[in-house]
């Protein structure tokens, strides 16, 4: 006997585990420049990006989506449970920026959506990305497994 449930859904949902943190300044996007693996002084109001935060080591240390809601403000989205180890070791870096750093998860809840209910996209859709390499959690680092980003059609 064989039967396929599926199941879909559609509308919007609270991501609670996610946070945000708020670099605001005169200086927010050129500090961050600094210290992430992306264009963030490129960024503008109508796009986000994936970055990453990373040691002298080049060891990742937390990854966000990074938007610019303004040009004296910069958004970090990050897991809510690194947000606080975060927050305070990035603080260490800004010296004498104008900048100021903030958890600011409370003025920017996070939503996911998903079916009918989502948006469609803005502009032409980017070229796909494929997730390849994933494994389940196993303890072996902060995320379980390893992950590589590979384009669609090339080993590597």
């Amino acid at each position: 006997m064989s039967s396929s449930v599926t199941a879909s859904f559609d509308g919007a949902v609270r991501l609670a585990d996610w946070g945000v943190i708020r670099a605001a300044g005169a200086d927010a996007a050129t500090f961050l420049q600094s210290q992430l693996t992306q264009d963030v002084r490129g960024l503008d109001a109508e796009r986000a990006t994936l970055a990453g935060w990373c040691s002298a080591k080049g060891r990742l240390l937390a990854s966000f989506v990074v938007w610019r809601p303004d040009p004296q403000t910069v958004l970090l989205a990050c897991s809510a449970d690194v947000l606080p180890a975060v927050l305070k070791r990035l603080s260490m870096f800004v010296l004498r920026a104008k900048c100021k750093l903030s958890d600011a998860s409370a003025e920017w809840p996070l939503w996911g959506v998903a079916g009918g209910a989502s948006p469609p996209p803005a502009g032409p859709p980017a070229a796909p990305r494929a997730l390849t390499g994933v494994r389940p959690p196993t303890g072996g680092g902060p995320a379980g497994g390893r992950r590589r980003w590979s384009e669609p059609g090339r080993d590597g």
